[in-house]
This record gives C-alpha cells, structure tokens and sequence, in this order.
C-alpha cells in the first residue's frame, strides 16, 4: 500500500541530505557568520546553527532562510520541540528564499503545497 507521509518524509530527508552534504559548499565569497552557522550545523549544534540562520535571513540573505527553513522541517533547533516541524515558521523562511531563487526551497514548497 502506498503511504504519501513517508514518500514526503523521505523526500525532504534526501533534500536535507542534499542541502547539507559537505563541508566544501560555501563558496568563498560567504560570509563568516554564514561559515560559522555552517560549522554550528556540522558539529551537531542546530539550536546555534539555526540562529545564526534565521538572524541572516532577517538581514536578507536567501541561503540562510533555505538552510534555517530546512532546520525547522526537520524539527530541530531553537524554540522547536525535539522532533517537531515548525511549519510556519519552516514556510516564512522557504518563501523568502524562494523568492530569491534558491531551488531548494522551492521543491519543499511544492512538497509542502502538495501535503495539504
């Protein structure tokens, strides 16, 4: 039998995956509190990560409200209940990011979209 939850939850788990896959992403032009949220992520410190992520989206910068959107799907991070989404907030981060044409947004948007 075919169950749509966990088609939706694998997706958005191969799209983190994905989103976070290495260290060698952030291109040289990032700046240090988008590296330093970087490294926050990969050491395990979402609650930090997701901060400096959402404190960079609030100044503009896209890649940081795609990264703290995905955060807050997954359900991890600061003022988010261990193992529970914030959509709302999650949905405020990925339109602003899809906005500004990051593609991973977008994607869980429709994801999102098509849950309803």
């Amino acid at each position: 039998m075919f169950n749509s939850t966990i088609l939706q939850k694998t997706i958005i788990s191969a799209v983190l995956a994905f989103a976070f896959a290495g260290p060698g992403f952030a291109s040289s032009e990032a700046s240090k509190a988008l590296e330093e949220a970087h490294r926050a992520y990969y050491q395990g410190e979402s609650e930090r990560a997701l901060l400096i992520y959402e404190q960079l989206a609030a100044a503009g910068n896209a890649e940081a409200a795609e990264r703290a959107g995905f955060i807050l799907l997954r359900g991890s991070g600061a003022g988010v209940r261990a193992g529970k989404a914030d959509l709302a907030r999650a949905t405020t981060l990925l339109a602003q990011a899809a906005g500004a044409g990051r593609l991973g947004a977008v994607f869980l948007l429709g994801l999102l979209d098509s849950a309803d």
